[in-house]
């Protein structure tokens, strides 16, 4: 669902203009060039996702009341793919309205910019490093892949290992409820495996 709304970037420039401040479909069409209704299209879906909600504001001017967006939800979006590797993490977190924040705790804004330098440059030790853990797991993986495929003949024997492997925190039964497969054939394989590890 995520995917299907930030590929596209419409939307995505959408979303960049609200977590600045609070808009106007209006202010948004002339920022972005783009139709008043087109906006409202995108507004609406993001709206149904619960992205995006709005509060209907007087105008200062005594004209009619003007619908007023802004985002509700913040998100981090993890896609690996690689030899052997194939995962998609999400997580969510609410937007906090500042409402609790303390009337006399501002800071300069270039102790801000400092603040911010700084946590970019931790968030980018954090990737590179999540970068050679990717790298190193995918060898594991291809290694384990090359070694499954090698001891077992028969399709299903293969993929129930290889999740075993590609899994490590499950248990067999947990496995196995997820394959929609009995426990004693899980079981049997896992045991096979228990078997030749202990023999080495």
């Amino acid at each position: 669902m995520l995917l299907s709304v930030i590929e596209n970037p419409t939307r995505r420039r959408i979303l960049e203009a609200l977590v600045r401040e609070p808009h106007y479909p209006l202010q948004l069409s002339k920022e972005l060039g783009l139709s008043q209704q087109g906006i409202m299209k995108h507004l609406r879906m993001l709206e149904e996702l619960d992205l995006v909600r709005s509060f209907l504001e007087d105008s200062d001017q005594g004209g009619p009341s003007r619908r007023r967006y802004f985002p509700t939800t913040g998100f981090t979006m993890v896609v690996d793919i690689g030899p052997g590797l194939f995962n998609t993490e999400v997580a969510t977190r609410p937007f906090e309205d500042g409402s609790e924040r303390a009337e006399g705790d501002g800071r300069k804004l270039l102790d801000l910019r400092k603040d911010l330098g700084d946590i970019d440059q931790e968030l980018v030790r954090i990737k590179e490093r999540r970068a050679e853990l990717i790298a190193e797991k995918e060898r594991i993986l291809e290694e384990a892949g090359r070694a499954v495929e090698s001891s077992f003949m028969d399709y299903r024997s293969r993929k129930i290992v290889y999740e075993y492997i590609l899994h490590p925190q499950i248990s067999a039964k947990e496995l196995a409820r997820g394959l929609g497969l009995r426990d004693d054939t899980v079981e049997r394989l896992i045991s096979m495996l228990e078997e030749e590890s202990d023999a080495k």
